[in-house]
């Protein structure tokens, strides 16, 4: 039995295809199909090869089928934009109906309400989804800043967002619950950012007093790109260290020449790592003694 043009196995589609009641139900109780919505399943192959996201995005796309009217939104239409995710949770699928009134939500599906427009939709395919900038606007509404920074820089870096798109997007939902939350992490987006670290990393520097740098820096001469920069220190910061060149030991010594060039350029060069994200003071004390250092040379 083959799955249809969305992937899915119905027992409508194996009827037609010659199969029993008891032989469908055979195979879902042996594990040979995986339910992914009510009557719809997979491939047990093809689903247990799936990452988290990836069985989302089934699952988000299982229940808008057929729902006339309803759109994957918020979380889900950021899974299906393909945004970038950091730890967020997965475990409900979110859709938007276009009314005012009767949203729901169970233990896995949140259908919300609001108005809908072409602008403020998209077709992935066969399936409608929020646009870049609308799903920018509704996840910030239901996420913590950290959750949605993250997603929203992915957006812009991906879909080059312009200023104008998000101000559009938030005054159109600027009725909606939590719209408050959503401008405020909108302020703190910035599409240069080029990884959930570097994200977070901004957000730390904020809340503790760091000056807002600038990002992804070209290093004349050298033609190094730092992940933070600031010109009147001259102090670099990249964020992960030498785990993002990889353990090899070949990327571990090109990665100190290259922190050894820039010192040797007169630049003060700190570094942090996923675990000083939760104990950022470490990483301001760095950046003032790196600070005082520039200050005095």
């Amino acid at each position: 039995m083959h799955p249809d043009a969305d992937g899915f196995l119905t027992r409508a589609a194996a009827s037609a295809a010659g199969y029993s009641d008891d032989e469908f139900r055979r195979m879902i109780a042996s594990g040979e199909i995986r339910k992914v919505a009510t009557g719809i399943y997979c491939p047990a192959d093809r689903f247990d090869a799936l990452t988290p996201a990836g069985v989302h995005r089934l699952r988000a796309v299982a229940a808008v089928r057929g729902k006339r009217g309803h759109v994957v939104s918020h979380v889900s239409a950021a899974v299906l934009h393909g945004l970038t995710m950091w730890n967020t949770d997965l475990g409900r699928v979110h859709l938007t109906a276009d009314r005012a009134t009767g949203a729901r939500r169970t233990s896995s599906l949140h259908v919300h309400t609001g108005r809908l427009t072409p602008s403020t939709t998209v077709e992935l395919g066969p399936v409608p989804v929020t646009s870049p900038a609308r799903t920018i606007v509704d996840t910030a509404r239901v996420l913590d800043l950290d959750h949605a920074v993250v997603i929203g820089d992915s957006a812009l870096r991906k879909f080059a967002i312009t200023p104008d798109e998000l101000a559009d997007a938030l005054e159109r939902s600027s009725r909606l619950h939590n719209i408050a939350a959503a401008r405020r992490a909108v302020h703190r987006m910035n599409g240069l950012s080029e990884s959930a670290g570097e994200s977070l990393s901004r957000l730390r520097m904020e809340e503790h007093g760091i000056p807002t740098p600038t990002l992804q820096y070209r290093v004349p001469l050298l033609d190094f790109r730092v992940d933070f920069f600031w010109p009147k220190l001259r102090i670099i910061g990249e964020f992960d260290g030498l785990g993002k060149y990889g353990g090899d030991s070949r990327n571990l010594a090109r990665e100190k020449a290259r922190e050894d060039a820039l010192r040797d350029e007169g630049y003060q060069v700190i570094r942090w790592v996923w675990r000083d994200l939760w104990n950022f003071a470490e990483v301001f004390m760095r950046f003032e003694r790196a600070r005082a250092r520039a200050l005095m040379s």
